[in-house]
This record gives C-alpha cells, sequence and structure tokens, in this order.
C-alpha cells in the first residue's frame, strides 16, 4: 500500500500499535442482583438439572439439582453440564442481536467459584464465527489449543481465561457464546457455582484497519462491503426490489488489484439525481468479515466504542475524461435498534475532488453514539453530473490525540476550524481561551494552519489573508451542495 497511502504515514508511525491488545476491554457482565440472569442459562442436553439465579448482586448462581433414575430408583449428583451466555446476546447492558467483536483482544476472563469438597474440571470454551465453530484452549501459561481442562479448587474464586489473542481475526470479530463445560463430578455431588464477574482485558487498540481491500482479505476483497441504498446508482448492480427499495447486496462492487495493492470499485452514475437513474450510492461495512448468506447479519454487532476518527482513502476517476468537479461524501452509522446518525451532523460532509487522486476524507466520530453497537457504517454519496469510477482503499478507524487549532476535531486544522470559529461556535482543542471563543483562538488558529494529526509539523505554509478569503470562499461555495435524505 506504500505508494498510495504516503498521508497516513505520520499517523500511522504514532498511533499503530500490535493486535495483540483490546480495541475496548471492560467488564461484560457483573449481574446487579435484580433476578435478571442476563440469558445465561444450562443447555438441555446435559446430565445435571441446574437453576441459574441472579438474586445477589454481583452473583449469577449456577444451583446443582442432580437427576433421577427411574430404571434403577435412585438420585445421580454432579453430572456434566454446559453454563453459558445468551447466544448471540453481547454483554450485559447490549441486548442487541450479534457477534461480540473482540477483535484485537488479550483475554476474557470468568472468575467462578464452587461449593464442593474436591477440584472440580472445567473447560472454558467458546463459540465463534457464521459456523458456531466450538473453540477452547487449555489453562496458562501456554493455553494450549484444544487442551486440558481447568482445575478447580472449591470455596475460593478462581480466575479462568480464554486467550482470544488466539483466535482468527473473524472468530474475534464474531463471538456467538462462551461459558464453562463442567465435567463430571460425581465423587463430590451437586454443588452450587458462583460466577462474580466476567470481563474482556487488555490495551485499548488505538487503530483498527477495518477495510484493506486487499489482494487476499476477507470477502475476495470486498471486506464484508454491500450496497446499502440507492443501488440504481451503482452500474451492475441487482434491480431493486418492487416496492423501490435497494437490494442490499454486492453486485456492481468489484475488487481491482495492480501491483500487489488493492482496491473496492464501483461505477457510480451520474444525472443529477434522475430518479430512474439516481446518482449517488451508499455503500456500507461492518466488521470487516464476509458478507456470508448473502445478509450482513453474520458481520453485526462492529465495537468501535475506542475510537475517534475515521479516514476512508478514496478516489473519483470521471469515465468521460473532461468532466472533474467535486462530489460530497457524507458517513453515517446505525447504532443499537439501527438508529441512524449522520457523522458530523445531517448538514456535513466531506469533499472527494473528481481528479483520479486518492485522498483521505476525515470524520470525527465525536458526535456519534453507542459506537459499541453499531449494526452498519458507510459513506452516502450526493449527487454528480457525470459517472465516476469510485475506488476505496482504506477504511481506518482510529484514536488520535486533538491538534491545537484543529476546532471541529476533524484531525486537521484548515478552513472549516476558521468558519466554525467566525460563526461563533463552541470549540475543541483550543490553544489560548479554553471553552470561550475569542479573538485570542484565530490567532492561535492561524498560526497552527495545516497542522494535522499526529504531526507537530505543518502540512503546508500558512496563507497570507488574501489567499485565505480564497480558501474560505471555496470551502463556503462548497457547503452547499444538497443531498436527498436516504430512504432507510
Amino acid at each position: 500500500m506504500a505508494a498510495k497511502r504516503l498521508i497516513f504515514a505520520l499517523l500511522g508511525s504514532l498511533v499503530f500499535c500490535g493486535y495483540a491488545n483490546a480495541q475496548s476491554p471492560g467488564v461484560l457482565y457483573t449481574w446487579p442482583g435484580t433476578g435478571d440472569p442476563a440469558e445465561w442459562s444450562v443447555d438441555p442436553n446435559t446430565t445435571n438439572n441446574v437453576t441459574v439465579l441472579n438474586s445477589i448482586p454481583g452473583e449469577l448462581t449456577a444451583t446443582e439439582m442432580g437427576v433421577h433414575d427411574t430404571i434403577n430408583g435412585i438420585d445421580l449428583t454432579g453430572g456434566t453440564f454446559l453454563l453459558h451466555d445468551g447466544f448471540n446476546r453481547r454483554r450485559e447492558q447490549s441486548t442487541e442481536q450479534g457477534g461480540l467483536d473482540l477483535t484485537g483482544l488479550d483475554f476474557i476472563e470468568m472468575d467462578v467459584s464452587h461449593t464442593g469438597g474436591a477440584n472440580i474440571d472445567v473447560q472454558f470454551y467458546m463459540q465463534a464465527t457464521p459456523s458456531y465453530s466450538y473453540v477452547w484452549y487449555g489453562p496458562g501459561p501456554t493455553y494450549a489449543p484444544n487442551g486440558a481442562d481447568w482445575s478447580l479448587p472449591p470455596n475460593i474464586v478462581n480466575t479462568v481465561r480464554f486467550p482470544v489473542h488466539s483466535l482468527t481475526a473473524g472468530e474475534q470479530a464474531w463471538i456467538t457464546a462462551f461459558g464453562l463445560n463442567v465435567r463430571d463430578h460425581a465423587a463430590v455431588g451437586n454443588v452450587t457455582w458462583t460466577i462474580s464477574e466476567v470481563r474482556a482485558v487488555g490495551t485499548g487498540l488505538t487503530v483498527r484497519d477495518l477495510a484493506t481491500h486487499e489482494a487476499g482479505s476477507s470477502d475476495n476483497g470486498l471486506n464484508g462491503a454491500f450496497v446499502n441504498f440507492e443501488g440504481g446508482a451503482v452500474v451492475g448492480h441487482t434491480p431493486n426490489n418492487p416496492d423501490g427499495s435497494t437490494v442490499q447486496d454486492q453486485t456492481g462492487l468489484t475488487q481491482v488489484t495492480s501491483g500487489g495493492v488493492g482496491a473496492m470499485e464501483w461505477t457510480d452514475r451520474g444525472n443529477a439525481g434522475v430518479a430512474a437513474n439516481p446518482s449517488g450510492a451508499a455503500i456500507t461495512w461492518v466488521n470487516g468479515t464476509s458478507f456470508a448468506n448473502s445478509n450482513s447479519f453474520y458481520e453485526r454487532l462492529a465495537d468501535f466504542s475506542n475510537y475517534n476518527r475515521l479516514t476512508l482513502r478514496m478516489k473519483a476517476t470521471d469515465v468521460t475524461p473532461g468532466g472533474g468537479g467535486d462530489i460530497g461524501i457524507q458517513s453515517f452509522f446505525h447504532t443499537g435498534s439501527y438508529l441512524f446518525q449522520v457523522v458530523g451532523g445531517s448538514s456535513f460532509s466531506q469533499t472527494l475532488p473528481v481528479d483520479g487522486q486518492y485522498h483521505d476524507l476525515v470524520f470525527s466520530l465525536a458526535g456519534v453514539t453507542n459506537l459499541q453497537n453499531v449494526q452498519d457504517f458507510g459513506i452516502n454519496l450526493f449527487s454528480h453530473p457525470n459517472d465516476v469510477k469510485i475506488d476505496v482503499d482504506l477504511v481506518r478507524f482510529a484514536l488520535v490525540a486533538g491538534v491545537p487549532g484543529d476546532y471541529n476535531n476533524d484531525g486537521v486544522v484548515n478552513a472549516a476550524d476558521y468558519v466554525l470559529w467566525r460563526k461563533g461556535g463552541s470549540l475543541q482543542n483550543e490553544v489560548a481561551t479554553p471553552e470561550s471563543n475569542t479573538p485570542e483562538d484565530y490567532t492561535e488558529w492561524r498560526a497552527r494552519f495545516g497542522n494535522i494529526s499526529g504531526s507537530g509539523l505543518e502540512a503546508g505554509s500558512v496563507p497570507e489573508p488574501a489567499s485565505l478569503v480564497l480558501v474560505f470562499t471555496a470551502i463556503i461555495g462548497g457547503s452547499v451542495l444538497t443531498r436527498r435524505k436516504p430512504a432507510c
């Protein structure tokens, strides 16, 4: 990607970290004592009847009752059972259906105890990916794949760990369920189990390249992308449904490669939004894995709560040379129960020149709520007069420190920050007069014009007042692009 991603060099060198760290660590379950076990249950195909309750804050209890052998007329105690969280329930406070996205996590830890009189063996397992693969590892420090059980002493809190970092990328992004496979302990008899907390452990990621569209990457290079709405704009896309809504699939999207470098491409129709031949499609991603079984269910939900920036590396090229101009690009998220949020507000967009060159479009995620529960996210192209080829080279989430003078927190000190200051708006990343908009803020902004995220150097020379006027005129003029309201 070197030739195509020079603009990311400074940012990447400062904020990239290995995927051995967790993107969003924290408590998954702690049970507040309301009587709700948060869908934790015992698999019915076991040899022990178990009652699962949450009557005490911070405790999920699983009380073994045993089974009665009617043939021999005896009670059997200490039989095996599986105790697990709800299938497709992500965490205690998130009831949206989908996989638990643990990309880059180190471990899941569970604090568990039992009341027996001797050690009892358990297996800490997960079911992951659309195939519900059953995966387990032995105890630390080696965490051998398909390894031995954990042997848990009685009447103390034991912490068992699952090495999420050993899973594949697809498995890390989609955990269906996890729990304990309790082995036969007839010699011990029935016991009561208590789980006091389940948590994700690791240091937060600062960069996640969700979609690179490289050769050999997921989903044949499409990385789970699909046409979300206004699909008639995509040349070669499946015809719309009878009610006019877009068929959400990948037709019309292709991977293009050159010299080992890949991108996703489609041709977006022009004609400025004529109903029968619409202009400006909306393309969507989720967790970067695969658009499996012709839908995006097995990509949801994604967790982007550790990031404050979304950057898309894109280019627009006229199909027929000579058109030129710009295309407005909005970014949107569906979070929680499909709440539709436009990044930066309904009137905010970035501008993509139609010049055949890659540009980095940076969106601040500061105003997007519930990033822990992302159903999907994407880009919505504004109407444009000519057919253009659109290429997406990289979709990157990042946690980036604020840039002094970047008053709208979009990663660069530019004319848009002046416009915000001039209107008297609330300013982020102030230097001179925090929490107030004053003439001193203009001075500090002008001294830093052109600085970007991750750089203490200026990206360009400070313009003189006359040239600033031209820049402001261009920015304000470009902001009047209009867009049909998305049909979501």
